[in-house]
């Protein structure tokens, strides 16, 4: 990576740190642990300026500072990466299907290579967590728990620094997905910049397919992964206290805010022109 997409990402990763710090102020909370911010606009506007991998980086870094810095921590930080990397990787596979003698079954065998190594190492670390007793959130202050589950006894907890290692595999292995990923994403991708999606009819059929997939996997992760692991609720005692529409309603708005706010930067207020090195 040349000096000045590395700084460039460095630059970006801090900002997406700075707005995580600052969601308690400009964020707003939803009833079921997710705050809307705009951590996610700095990652969507590496990709809009830099490409898939500037995303990924960002993402990483970003999740890395969260879990170590965030009351959030680790399991935050996870969800938080997990949420946005379908708002650039859709927007990624959107270019490459419209490049001239496109195999699609080559970069699905790929796609799913790579989802299925991450895959286990990532239900592996849920395992380790749960089996060492780590799977609550950890921080070194307490943690306040949502209103609707305080009746139920929950109060806050602190865990140790083995602890939080631990929860650094869920990233681990998100982490991984997200190399694999890009070694292939350079067999297919030369020649190919985000921007294709100068053209607003472009960026919102992307926008809706990325908020779809989005949705559908934050529903199933909030359900499955953070609801049990975070409230120590089954996935159908959660799914009673918080309807599947209102996950997915809030990740669809959190989505569109993060990916239109970082468009309009790169190509109504000209960063693309100023800042883009292609």
């Amino acid at each position: 990576m040349k000096t000045y997409k590395l700084t460039a990402v460095a630059m970006l990763s801090a900002l997406a740190a700075v707005f995580q710090f600052s969601h308690g102020v400009i964020g707003i909370p939803t009833n079921f642990g997710m705050t809307v911010d705009l951590v996610g606009v700095p990652i969507m506007l590496g990709f809009f300026l830099f490409g898939l991998d500037a995303a990924f980086y960002i993402s990483i870094l970003t999740a890395l500072i969260i879990t170590v810095v965030s009351p959030e921590t680790w399991l935050g930080a996870s969800m938080k990466f997990a949420a946005t990397i379908p708002m650039f990787l859709v927007p990624a596979f959107w270019m490459v299907s419209m490049k001239k003698g496109f195999d699609a079954g080559k970069l699905l065998i790929n796609i799913f290579f790579a989802l299925f190594i991450s895959l286990m190492l990532f239900l592996v670390s849920i395992h380790i967590n749960l089996v060492g007793k780590s799977s609550l959130p950890l921080s070194n202050t307490t943690v306040q728990l949502l209103p609707r589950f305080e009746a139920a006894g929950f109060a806050g907890v602190t865990v140790t620094a083995s602890e939080l290692l631990l929860g650094l595999l869920p990233i681990l292995a998100i982490t991984i997905f997200c190399l694999i990923l890009l070694h292939f994403w350079e067999r297919y991708s030369k020649g190919f910049t985000p921007l294709i999606f100068a053209d607003a009819r472009a960026i919102s059929i992307v926008l809706i397919i990325s908020i779809l997939v989005r949705g559908t996997a934050m529903v199933i992760s909030n359900y499955y992964f953070a609801g049990p692991l975070f409230l120590h609720f089954s996935p159908e005692q959660l799914m009673a206290a918080v309807p599947w529409y209102l996950i997915f309603g809030w990740n669809a708005f959190q989505g569109a805010v993060e990916t239109i706010l970082a468009w309009m930067l790169a190509f109504k207020f000209g960063f693309v022109n100023r800042y883009s090195r292609w």
